[in-house]
């Protein structure tokens, strides 16, 4: 039998000598503190500081809850406003080291990678400020690896609206060319022309249908057909993958193109004459409209392209991460602690992803070796 256990949390204290010495002029001369040792004659060390930065780095656990638990944990009775001063220099940390530049030129290189967005709470106050606008929380990240076992986004990038000069309004760095999979968010569809390809995410276009058809269940039958095109085409395509194959059987692929077709102009033109039955303007589903040919071949990339996922679970995870931590703060005080939050969980995410452990990520960050994502080749 096999016991897994970890020694019990004690405090040791190391005690450094700093010499002094005064120059003729006057001056007085006192040795550096060792890496990662700052403040007063007592102070934490580095790892007291990474463990008290990690919970409350993940915006799911307050800062006074993260203190709490770092002093039940390790014995080391620590402040809220420690907690806070850890956060401020783990962001200016990540500041000084370049790291969302360096992120940045990274993901511009990726092959396929997905985007998400969702609206970010700051305070009245916070919102009034010139240039401030209605923040979002955008996530991008890219898809390498993601068909692996146990394996997520190399490349994760979260960022908080009006975005830095250079990005576009959906965080999408300037330059990139590769595949997005992406929604319907309107600050995506305008780049579309300068993109490889694009994949729209089939857990939008499921929703679509099956809005559609509770409008009317009688008369919006189509709406099962297009949704189990869809699903057909999904499963097809992991039965292929599994099976090592390089592309889906074109006869397939075309019947399932054609159902999928076929309901759609059958909903349409069901649906354009409808009157609708209550006041007030109809809903987006009670009316669909013709979709330009672009958007509709945007649901089928991953049918023809292996390499592209139908769907973007990273990034709709990261953003699910955001929403829960707007629920227990309640809003961010300023769009500045927002970016905060955003840059700190880009730095951890992505450095987990490639194989460091988030504790080494932040005691390195504050030390000035910040990890950085590869550059591009």
């Amino acid at each position: 039998m096999q016991v897994l256990d970890i020694p019990a949390a004690a405090l040791t204290v190391t005690e450094y000598q700093m010499m002094c010495r005064t120059c003729g002029c006057g001056q007085v001369t006192t040795a550096p503190p060792p890496p990662g040792v700052t403040g007063g004659p007592v102070c934490h060390g580095p790892n007291v500081v990474a463990a008290a930065t990690l919970p409350a780095s993940t915006g799911v656990i307050g800062i006074e809850r993260a203190a709490d638990l770092t002093g039940a944990l390790l014995s080391a009775p620590v402040s809220a406003g420690f907690i806070s001063r850890c956060l401020a220099r783990l962001g200016a940390a990540l500041i000084a080291a370049g790291f969302e530049g360096a992120l940045r030129d990274a993901l511009r290189t990726a092959g396929v990678s997905g985007t998400d967005e969702t609206p970010a709470p700051l305070t009245t106050a916070a919102t009034s400020a010139e240039g401030c606008g209605s923040p979002h929380v955008e996530h991008r990240a890219d898809h390498a690896g993601l068909y692996r076992r146990r394996r997520g986004p190399h490349l994760v990038r979260r960022g908080g609206q009006p975005h830095e000069a250079g990005d576009h309004g959906s965080g999408i760095p300037g330059g990139y060319r590769g595949v997005l999979v992406r929604d319907d968010y309107g600050g995506d569809l305008s780049y579309d022309a300068g993109l490889a390809g694009v994949q729209q995410r089939l857990a939008r276009l499921y929703r679509y249908p099956g809005d559609t058809y509770a409008t009317g269940p009688a008369s919006r039958a189509w709406t099962r057909q297009a949704g189990d095109a869809l699903r057909a085409a999904s499963a097809a395509v992991r039965t292929a993958r599994g099976e090592h194959q390089a592309g889906l059987d074109p006869a397939l692929l075309a019947g399932l193109r054609h159902s999928y077709d076929q309901a759609v102009q059958a909903g349409i033109s069901g649906s354009l004459s409808r009157p609708w039955h209550k006041q007030g303007k109809p809903p987006p589903q009670a009316h669909p409209r013709p979709a330009p040919q672009a958007q509709s071949r945007a649901g089928w990339l991953f049918t023809t392209r292996f390499d592209v996922r139908p769907t973007s679970n990273g990034s709709e995870n990261a953003i699910r991460g955001c929403k829960l931590a707007a629920r227990i703060s309640g809003c961010w005080r300023t769009l500045a602690t927002l970016r905060r939050h955003c840059r700190i969980r880009s730095c951890l995410t992505t450095a987990r992803s490639h194989g460091r452990h988030p504790l080494a990520a932040i005691r390195d960050a504050l030390n000035g070796t910040c990890w950085m994502p590869p550059a591009p080749a």
